[in-house]
């Protein structure tokens, strides 16, 4: 697939076989996989560690809301999106136009949001995407 060869993809997934499944996806795509990190607080320490082309995250991650490692990817300029069994509601306003992708979700689709949202990057401000697949 077009412009995800090679990228790097920060995965913040606490379920463990949601993970895998997610993990499984981006490497089959090309990319290689950062994580998955089950925790706001590794996902933090990631960050300051690599930087990823792109990342996805759920919305709840062991308990805890994952919108400061979503403040922390968009003052990075890393695009991200959103992959979760909540609503678009459930996102603070400011990250309410990411890429969004409600559980379940069905695997090309959400392999074609991320290409999307990686293209999308190279070329300028993310676009609004809402996908339940």
């Amino acid at each position: 697939m077009g412009g995800l060869a090679g990228r790097s993809i920060l995965v913040v997934e606490d379920e463990m076989l949601l993970a895998m499944d997610i993990e499984e996806l981006v490497r089959a795509a090309g990319c290689t996989v950062i994580g998955p990190v089950g925790t706001v607080s590794d996902a933090m320490r990631k960050l300051r560690e690599v930087r990823p082309d792109g990342a996805i995250l759920d919305v709840n991650i062991s308990g805890e809301m994952v919108f400061p490692i979503a403040d922390a990817l968009h003052e990075a300029g890393i695009p991200f999106m959103i992959v979760t069994g909540y609503t678009r509601e459930h996102v603070p306003e400011r990250h309410r136009e990411r890429p969004f992708l409600q559980k379940p979700y069905k695997a090309a689709v959400l392999v074609a949001m991320l290409g999307e949202m990686l293209g999308n990057a190279q070329r300028g401000p993310n676009s609004s995407h809402t996908k339940s697949a």
